[in-house]
Formats: structure tokens, C-alpha cells, sequence
């Protein structure tokens, strides 16, 4: 069983840990417990219009796109328009997003563009590097002095990570992904389906063995892994999404509650997840806080304002971006907006700031409505990530497991994070004699 690998979980993490393993000469099966793989990265089709979950974006130069060129996994897709609003009170300004902006906005006092432009400076030039363990709060209030200033400043940073934590986020990490931001993100043509469907056909085409419908629920071990046991198997090919299933769907043995035999496992799943399988190894992998937002998807057969394509809150944490500005995403003339309110808690009050704020940049949308879809608390990371409750290694006290996700490892954020510690995970089952 030495070149044995099981991976749990076919989200991004799996997928790309799956390429290198397999390409690294392992013999590698795949179980997801749904019908579909790709986790939060699946598109879904309405009317022709493609729906991401929530607003995503791909760092141009960030881990996952390194992942990505490594295993051949092309990535198509255009950046969006830097230029865009801030709303701040109720009223829109012009967003400070580059040096014209910044000096024409009526949003800043001259104190305010003057630290904020500081600011930038510092995380271009690679602040995270010298900030240690201190919180992206503390790093704020050290060079602030305009509130206003700070608040724009705070935006930013939850655009580029998701998060509006900024009193407990490590500095470190949100600075580092706001350089990558600041170097540009891309959105997909197709949707992140696109990745999705590459990935699986780069999978099947290494020789790794997929079966879909099917949970693992314990992994077997004492100083280091023996067994998987299965908890559930769904054997009927035509409700099966993924194209190839060898090793073991076609064991007529292999029912609920058997033991299959593995001394190397990977688990890219969540930590809750990762921890029930685990046992008392994970006990302390439950300690992540997950970061949630509200969600707005909204497929227009035609846009009333063209030019309204980007929004910014900046006293309230929204945010607005009209994705098909940029990526193929709907049919000729159609439009796809997706909002997001991060760290929304109340579901009524969050859609009601979304659709006010469609309101606000895109008055009329209601009457050419095609699809809308509100994620009240949609997981955008598992783990935030503080200076007192930092990720997990790839690595386990238990020899033979290992761990790949958003929230495992010291690289990056979101999916930077997740391919990231794919990679690590994989490299360091490689070198396993």
C-alpha cells in the first residue's frame, strides 16, 4: 500500500493535490460525498446565465495561480476596471483606487490622500514581511490619524481578504494579499466551473480514481494511519457527475462500514470535518472561526447604468461588481451582478442593504431581473486567521495524514490558501520514502 494515497474531499485542494500525487507516480482515489465536485467553486446555469457562488476572484500572481500554470490548468479571463464609487453616508464619491482618483476625489481631505497614499506605498513595498504577529487593527491605528483615511483604508483590505475582522485578523496575511490585489485579480470566463471541469479532466487523465457520493466517515490509526472506513456509497452510474470510477466503487465488497486499507491520507475538507474523521489528533483544528458574507447574484437581461460597474462601502462593509463586465458569464446584452455584505449575520437586514445599494448604482435592475439568488451566510473561509490561533501544518502528529484547505498552512488567502497547501501537502507525501 506504499503508493496508496486516499484524498477526502474533490474541492480545489483535492483536486490539485490529486495532479501532483498521481503525476508523482501514487496511486490516488478520491472520495467527495456529493455528486459534483468542486466544493465552493461550482457554477450553476440559469438562462444561460453562469452563477459563481458569491463573487470570486483570481489573484493574478497569487499561489493559486502558480498552482495552476504548474499542473496546465489554463485560466481564462480578463481584470476589471479598476475605477469605480465609494459609498460612504449614503452618497457615492469617486473611489481612490490609483493616483488620478485619489487626487480628484472630494471623499479625502489632503491629510487623508496623503496617509492613505503612505499607506499603499508601505503594502506595496511588502509590509507583511516586518510585521510579525501584530493585527491588521493595530497596524491601522499605527498609521492613521484621518478616520476617514483608516476607513477607506479598511474597505481595501476587505475587498482584497473577504474578512471585517480587522481587529483580530493577523496583519501579516490580509498585507500580503493586499499586494497581491494591488497587482490585480481576474474574473473567469465560464465561471470557476471552468477550473472545476479542467481540473477533473487533468485528474482522470493522471490515472487518479474518483468516487462521488460517498463519505468517509473515520480514519483508522494509532501512531499513524492504517484504514478508512466508509460510511455511504451510491453505486448507481447514471446519477454519478464524475467521469471515471475504478478502485473501489467497482469492489462488490466494498459496502457501508468497510474498512479500506491506507497508510497515506489526505484530508481537504473542512476543520470541523477533518476533526470528527481524525479523532483526538484534530481536536484543535475546531478552534478556526469561520469567516461568513451575505451574498446578492443577479442575472439582468440588460444593464440600466453600463458605466456602474464597481461599488465600494466604505462606513458599511458592501461591496458591488458587475462580473460580467469583464468575464463571459451571460448571454449578448445580459448582465450578472454579484454583491456581497461581509460578515453578514442577519439575513432580512443584509438583503435589504444589498438591494439598497442595487438601487443606488443600478436603478431599474428589478423590472429586467432574469435570476437572483441570495446566499444569506456563505463560508468564504473556514478559518480566520489570528495572531493567537494560526493555521495548521500540511503535516499531522499522526504519520500518514495530512491536511489541504483554506484554512491549513502559512501561505496566502481563500484559494491562494487552499492550492497553497495542496501543493505542500502533496510535495511532503512525495518525499515519504
Amino acid at each position: 500500500m506504499g503508493k496508496n494515497v486516499v484524498i477526502v474531499g474533490g474541492g480545489l485542494a483535492g483536486l490539485a493535490a490529486s495532479i501532483y500525487l498521481a503525476r508523482g507516480g501514487r496511486n490516488v482515489t478520491l472520495f467527495e460525498k456529493r455528486t459534483y465536485l468542486g466544493g465552493r467553486a461550482i457554477t450553476t446555469h440559469r438562462h444561460g446565465y453562469r452563477f459563481n457562488l458569491g463573487a470570486h476572484a483570481l489573484y493574478r500572481q497569487g499561489h493559486a495561480a502558480s498552482v495552476y500554470r504548474e499542473l496546465g490548468i489554463p485560466v481564462r479571463g480578463k481584470s476589471p476596471a479598476t475605477s469605480g464609487a465609494a459609498l460612504f453616508r449614503g452618497d457615492a464619491y469617486r473611489l481612490p483606487s490609483g493616483i488620478f482618483s485619489l487626487l480628484t476625489t472630494s471623499l479625502l481631505s489632503f491629510r487623508g490622500k496623503r496617509e492613505l497614499v503612505a499607506a499603499f506605498v508601505r503594502v506595496r513595498r511588502n509590509e507583511a514581511a516586518r510585521v510579525a504577529d501584530q493585527t491588521l487593527g493595530a497596524w491601522l491605528d499605527a498609521r492613521f490619524t484621518d478616520a476617514r483615511a483608516r476607513q477607506v483604508m479598511e474597505a481595501f483590505f476587505r475587498l482584497f481578504t473577504y474578512a471585517n475582522d480587522a481587529r483580530e485578523q493577523r496583519a501579516s496575511l490580509a498585507l500580503a494579499q493586499a499586494r497581491l490585489g494591488l497587482r490585480g485579480v481576474l474574473y473567469l470566463d465560464e465561471g470557476w466551473q471552468k477550473l472545476v471541469d479542467s481540473m477533473h479532466s487533468a485528474a482522470i487523465s493522471s490515472g487518479v480514481h474518483f468516487v462521488s457520493s460517498a463519505r468517509i466517515v473515520g480514519i483508522v490509526h494509532d501512531d499513524r494511519v492504517r484504514a478508512v472506513e466508509l460510511g455511504g456509497l451510491d453505486l448507481d452510474a447514471d446519477r454519478m457527475d464524475t467521469q471515471a470510477i475504478a478502485f473501489p466503487a467497482d469492489d462488490p465488497e466494498m459496502v457501508e462500514g468497510a474498512l479500506i486499507p491506507a497508510d497515506t491520507v489526505l484530508l481537504a475538507v473542512d476543520p470541523t470535518t477533518a476533526a470528527s474523521l481524525a479523532g483526538n489528533t484534530g481536536e484543535t483544528w475546531t478552534r478556526a472561526q469561520r469567516v461568513n458574507a451575505a451574498c446578492l447574484d443577479v442575472g439582468l437581461r440588460a444593464l440600466p447604468r453600463p458605466r456602474a460597474t464597481f461599488a465600494l462601502g466604505i462606513d458599511e462593509p458592501t461591496y458591488l461588481s458587475v462580473h460580467s463586465a469583464a468575464a463571459h458569464l451571460t448571454p449578448k446584452g445580459g448582465a450578472l451582478i454579484q454583491l456581497v455584505r461581509y460578515g453578514g449575520s442577519d439575513a432580512a437586514a443584509d438583503e435589504r442593504a444589498l438591494e439598497a445599494m442595487l438601487d443606488r448604482f443600478q436603478p431599474g435592475w428589478r423590472e429586467l431581473v432574469v435570476h437572483r439568488r441570495f446566499l444569506p451566510s456563505m463560508t468564504v473561509s473556514n478559518a480566520l486567521v489570528t495572531p493567537a490561533n494560526p493555521r495548521p501544518s500540511v503535516n499531522t502528529s499522526v504519520r500518514g495524514l495530512y491536511l489541504a484547505g483554506d484554512w491549513v498552512g502559512d501561505e496566502g488567502l481563500l484559494s491562494d490558501a487552499a492550492l497553497a497547501s495542496a501543493r505542500a501537502a502533496a510535495r511532503a507525501i512525495l518525499a515519504e520514502t
